[in-house]
């Protein structure tokens, strides 16, 4: 038979207790549903802001459509979720009646054995005065187990009417907990309803939006020529800062090497695209990289209207338009804040995406552009969530929108699985 030490059982004891701790502190399904409708309604939200201030323009724009999509999209989604609500309310329903025909026999058993209970006492002839019961004993110690027997028989009947009355009180909760729960699923069945006919609505608006754009094709076709090559210099511009920001890495190098190993032969024109990194800058990186789809959103409240890579133009028949990052729609004036600590490598007005501001995370590179103001400036060290500045709004239409990308090294990657939400 093993032994366990004193430390190894109150070793276990933490392990237990922290195993509870994580578990209560785990969102249940319920929770995790009524948190993701609370986003989508946020979303939807934000998409109708957009839509509102853009309303006093007349001429429709591609990035009204898109918040029209994005808004459709939301509200089916939304409607899932609710869907997903209504079968886990089935499903506590099912479980509430359970327990209350599990009750309902425990109530039933007890009851029977108590009713058995005295009448058997009734027909074995027990007198009915507990105290002449006690004298007719044949001597005291008989009259003594007599007198045990009463009391103990006395505390088993009390016992089986407390046990009783408990489960009497737990039915009349889960009766409780059951009439809540019905009532929750009668006001998701209209959620559901109300939000089907909001799609509807939605889907119309959207048709009869992309309609509009389709009669527009050669004004549309301007507005992708002059957005491409927007997008085009941009990506230059970053890519130009990158490759100069690797070099002074490349050549600090160099020269620490150098200073080591005055015979040493390092290159500082290595063809290698990855960025030499201090043991800071690595644990910066790796910190960076744990963070993958845990990581703040650049700006508070916003939606996507546009994905990274290829998007299809609304109106046009297979028109698409690369974007190297995402372009996100959100309040107007609302302020940018880096997702994540870092040093500002540079601070830059490029033509067609107002100020850019990019900051580093080791080799990992964030790009904030189409800013009115800026916080900060080159060097300056920022901390998670710090504001760094202020979305732009279109002087025509009045939309604000944040274009974002994340690069690693020389190669840019797809913000989008990176962000938490």
């Amino acid at each position: 038979m093993r032994v366990w030490s004193s430390k190894q059982v109150l070793w276990l004891f933490a392990l237990a207790a922290m195993s509870m701790s994580l578990a209560a502190q785990q969102p249940t399904q319920k929770e995790k549903l009524e948190q993701r409708k609370t986003q989508l309604q946020d979303e939807i939200e934000v998409a109708n802001g957009i839509l509102k201030k853009t309303q006093k323009d007349k001429e429709l724009t591609l990035n009204q459509v898109r918040a029209l999509d994005k808004k459709v999209r939301a509200r089916q989604e939304l409607i899932r979720t609710v869907q997903a609500q209504i079968s886990n309310s089935d499903r506590e329903i099912r479980r509430l009646k359970n327990d209350m025909a599990r009750l309902d026999g425990e109530i039933k058993t007890l009851k029977e054995k108590y009713s058995g209970m005295i009448r058997e006492a009734q027909k074995r002839g027990t007198p009915s005065s507990a105290l002449a019961f006690v004298f007719a004993a044949e001597d005291l110690q008989q009259a003594l187990k007599r007198l045990y027997f009463l009391r103990q028989y006395s505390g088993f009947r009390q016992t089986q009417v407390e046990e009783i009355k408990a489960l009497q009180a737990q039915k009349a909760q889960a009766i409780l907990a059951l009439e809540a729960e019905q009532g929750r699923k009668r006001q998701l069945l209209g959620q559901e309803v109300a939000q089907k006919q909001e799609l509807v609505a939605e889907k119309s608006q959207q048709e009869a939006a992309v309609a509009k754009l389709k009669k527009k094709e050669s004004q549309i076709a301007t507005e992708i020529k002059k957005k491409r090559s927007e997008m085009q210099k941009l990506e230059q511009q970053i890519q130009r800062i990158i490759q100069d920001e690797l070099k002074r890495q490349r050549e600090a190098a160099r020269k620490q090497a150098e200073a080591k190993n005055p015979g040493s032969t390092a290159q500082a024109g290595s063809s290698s695209e990855a960025f030499a990194l201090t043991p800071e800058g690595a644990a910066l990186a790796k910190d960076f990289a744990a963070n993958k789809g845990k990581l703040p959103w650049p700006v508070e409240r916003g939606i996507i209207t546009q994905n990274f890579g290829e998007n299809p133009v609304p109106g046009t028949s297979g028109v698409t338009i690369k974007n190297p990052g995402v372009d996100i729609g959100t309040p107007s004036k609302s302020q940018v804040r880096a997702v994540f600590q870092g040093e500002v490598s540079t601070v830059v007005r490029i033509p067609g995406a107002n100020r850019v501001v990019l900051i580093r995370h080791g080799n990992y590179f964030t790009v904030y552009s189409n800013l009115e103001d800026v916080f900060v400036k080159t060097g300056d060290k920022v901390s998670t969530k710090e504001a760094i500045g202020r979305v732009a709004a279109d002087p025509e239409t009045g939309e604000s929108t944040l274009h974002f990308e994340l690069w690693m090294d020389t190669n840019n990657q797809d913000p989008k699985p990176w962000l938490g939400r």
